[in-house]
Parts: structure tokens; sequence; C-alpha cells
């Protein structure tokens, strides 16, 4: 196994510069043996996994591993706490699904949010999960480990227009004055919008939609979380057609 103990290499350079990405990239960061795991047993394209010097595997397989000194392992990583392995891996390109139930990411900037949105169209059986232009990346760090893995396992599709959904009846989720979730027709092929944690959905894409729902809500709360959101969304929606 290779060993690189300077700072200046440039697998360390992509490291660093993927660990805090300023732009979407062909490749993106996977860290930690959970994700490492996901993306082996998805058929992720991964190009390398580095390891630091403590760490010790058996997982390798055919993929090209490189040990990290483990100051340099620590430098570079994301976590407060590394677990000494991670992996440089291919951003995936699927095709936006023509059928079934999806959900749309109109505007959602906190990675989290869409992480933890991947993991509630995994869990809820949706046929992707799209990603409108506005929003986060859905292969940063952030947003690959909030997913814990649900965006290796899913088709994640990022598109610029609307126009990409045609054919879909699409119905944006909306914290007031929409038809009441539990009524709404969610027959397929159909895509429930979501807006971004605090702007909401734009006029654009709102204008693009075919229908509004609501999760009815007591007392003085605005609004759910996108996620709990859309799991309450979706779980309807797969229970009626399904």
């Amino acid at each position: 196994m290779r060993r690189i103990e300077s700072p200046t290499n440039p697998l360390v350079k992509t490291l660093r510069r993927l660990a805090h990405p300023r732009r979407r990239e062909a490749q993106f960061l996977l860290e930690g043996k959970k994700l490492v795991d996901a993306a082996l047993q998805s058929g992720t394209e991964i190009e390398t996994i580095v390891v630091s010097s403590a760490y010790r595997t058996t997982f390798l397989r055919d993929v090209a591993a490189v040990e990290l000194d483990d100051a340099l392992f620590r430098n570079v990583s994301t976590l407060e706490s590394p677990e000494g392995i991670l992996a440089i891996a291919r951003r995936p390109s699927p095709t936006v699904p023509r059928a079934g139930l999806i959900a749309v990411a109109a505007g959602i900037q906190d990675p989290g949010n869409l992480g933890a949105l991947a993991r509630v169209v995994e869990a809820t059986g949706a046929a992707g999960l799209i990603v409108l232009k506005g929003s986060t990346d859905p292969f940063g760090p952030k947003a690959v480990r909030g997913s814990m893995g649900s965006v290796l396992r899913v088709p994640v599709c990022e598109v610029s227009d609307m126009g990409e959904l045609d054919g879909f009846r699409k119905i944006a989720l909306v914290p007031r004055d929409g038809s009441d979730y539990r009524e709404v027709d969610w027959a397929s092929p159909c895509a429930v919008v979501l807006g971004g944690e605090s702007a909401g959905i734009d006029d654009e894409v709102a204008s693009r939609c075919d229908a509004e729902a609501s999760i009815p809500m007591h007392g003085d709360v605005e609004s759910l979380n996108v996620a709990t959101a859309a799991a309450l969304a979706l779980y309807e929606a797969a229970r009626r057609v399904g």
C-alpha cells in the first residue's frame, strides 16, 4: 500500500478540496467505515480508499488504497473524531425516473436537511430524489453524512429546470393554505415539491406545480422540518397508491 507523508502531495490537496468544496465536482468524499461500506455494496464507483496509518481493514478488494500518516489524515478529515478511513468516489448520474413517486428539492440549502430527505426517499420506497438548481450539493460531505448512505442507493438527479419533470403531477408542499395532504390525489406519476428552510418554494417553481398541499398544524408552529414534512407526505402517498 502506498504511503503518503507530504502535505503537498496532489492526493492530499484533492482530499482537502473535496472536504470543503466550493462547487460541484465529478468526485465527492465519503468518510467513515459505514459510508465506505455502503459505497462498496451499492456499486458506487470508488477511485481511491484512504486510511490512516493506525487503521486496519480487510475489505479493500480491488480498489486502490493509500495510507496517510495519522497526523496528516486528521488534517484532511471532516470529522472531529476521524475513524481512519475515507474514500474518493465518482458522482453518479442517473436519469430522472419517468414513473412512480419522486421528491423534488426546490431551494433546500441546508445539507443536513437534504441528506435527511434522501433517507426519507429511500425509506418510503420513492423512485428518486430530484434536486433543482439552487439547492445545496447532495454529494457534499455534510449531505452525504446526513443521508447515512441513502444518496448512494437511490437515484439522485440534479436538474436545472422544472420542465425536466413534465409528465409528473407536481404537488407543492406548503406550510399553510394548501389542501389537506391526506385528501390530495397522489396517483402516479407524482412529484412532491419541497422548498427551502426559510424561503419555501419560490414563485417560479410554485407556478409550475399543479396543486398545493399542507400538513395541518396546531398552535403557533410556522412549519415542520422539510424531512419531517416529506416523510408524512411520501408515506401518505405510498399508502394511497400502494
